[in-house]
């Protein structure tokens, strides 16, 4: 018998994401959601693992696509689009201090060297969800066949929505491939867990909600087409980037790049670099540096424009799946699909986790900030706010010195 999940008030989840928007960085966000979601008994383990399924078949950065789904999970319409905002909030603020002490004081050269130890921590945080995704999905040779080949295509640089569809074509053929006796038993032990009940009321004010996103996203596109201003060009470039942006940072890195540098000039690529290095050092969304490309145009008001038009797709089709994948989610071949997803999320995952290794630790003073980190989080527990705080005001320390 399952134990009952808690609900949390709206205050409290509100909170809780402004708290987790301080500390939102990269994939270490994962460990985050967990403890916030998981450990509360606020959603289960299978929630939670099924909605990482699903943001990844849309556009949009996946932790924050997970962070809107959890929330309207838990309080619909409202409670998703609070905690959303309280996700953003700090990144925004923090990016927009930035962008104002580069255009008014010029370069970011001092900014890289404060930040080392916060990415070696990174990745030691990242090696401990991988760890726990590797023992929780890779348990025969399908699944690591399957994240073995999303490892190496990732590794090639194919596109992640390309490599997600692969993976549930080879899920689907190995499950009709090799048929397995018990899986109507297994299906009846697991659904129990992750089918939800919603009231009539609370449905209809979810549609409601859905309806009024949907019509604000109708709008953005007509204004964008019609319009010929200045912040109209970059609400609608923004909006266009956010609606198609499939993958992480680096994926979408080129699509920014050609917009703002090379369409628009509104950024030399000395200023475009500047700004995606202040999008890797603050927490949230690697697209965050919508807020830098906004200030530069149109300051305060240029930047709000920006960050909005990047984001709102990705709130819209949150809200949509949700509803359609909430009824779906029972059926045989969707389970398999969701299995698949799993496996080529963990490849992926060990990529991500190469990936930020070769670019964070490039000395042993990083290593140790590293396997601190993971000691810290998987051993000891310890909150991923309280880890960061220590990290950076030890390399501070050694940075004085």
């Amino acid at each position: 018998m399952t134990e009952k999940n808690l609900k949390p008030s709206l205050f409290n989840l509100v909170t809780s994401f402004l708290k987790i928007g301080f500390t939102a960085f990269g994939m270490a966000v994962l460990q985050q959601v967990k403890d916030l979601f998981i450990v509360k008994k606020w959603l289960s383990q299978k929630e939670v693992d099924e909605g990482i399924a699903m943001v990844q078949l849309y556009p949009g950065p996946i932790m924050y696509n997970l962070g809107i789904y959890c929330s309207y999970k838990l309080k619909g319409f409202w409670g998703s689009l609070l905690a959303t905002l309280a996700f953003l909030l700090p990144s925004y603020l923090l990016m927009l201090g930035l962008s104002w002490i580069y255009f008014s004081y010029g370069s970011a050269d001092w900014v890289k060297p404060l930040f080392l130890a916060l990415e070696a921590m990174v990745v030691g945080i990242v090696l401990h969800v991988f760890l726990d995704f590797g023992a929780r999905y890779i348990k025969n040779y399908m699944a690591a066949t399957i994240a073995g080949i999303s490892f190496l295509m990732l590794l090639f640089h194919l596109n992640a929505l390309f490599i997600i569809l692969i993976a549930v074509v080879l899920q689907i053929l190995f499950s009709v491939l090799i048929k397995k006796e018990d899986e109507n038993k297994n299906r009846q032990q697991e659904l129990p867990e992750t089918v939800s009940k919603q009231m009539p009321g609370k449905l209809s004010n979810r549609i409601i909600g859905i309806i009024a996103t949907g019509v604000v996203f109708i709008l953005i596109f007509i204004l964008g087409l019609v319009t010929h201003t200045k912040n109209g060009q970059l609400l609608f470039s923004m909006f266009k980037i956010g609606a198609v942006a499939f993958g992480n940072g680096y994926t979408i890195m080129p699509l920014l790049q050609q917009t703002a540098v090379i369409s628009h000039h509104w950024l030399t690529m000395q200023e475009f670099t500047d700004g995606i290095a202040f999008g890797q050092i603050t927490p949230g969304p690697f697209l965050i540096t919508s807020t830098f490309i906004g200030y530069k145009i149109s300051g305060i008001w240029g930047s709000v424009i920006a960050t909005f038009g990047m984001f709102f797709p990705s709130f819209f089709y949150t809200l949509i799946v949700s509803e359609i994948y909430d009824k779906i989610k029972g059926n045989i071949w969707i389970r398999r699909a969701i299995t698949g997803i799993m496996g080529a999320f963990t490849g992926m995952l060990a990529w991500v986790l190469l990936s930020l290794g070769e670019v964070s630790l490039k000395s042993p003073l990083l290593f140790i900030w590293a396997v601190g980190s993971f000691v810290l989080v998987r051993y000891f527990k310890m909150n991923i706010l309280w880890i960061f705080v220590i990290g950076i005001g030890a390399e501070f320390i050694v940075y004085l010195i």
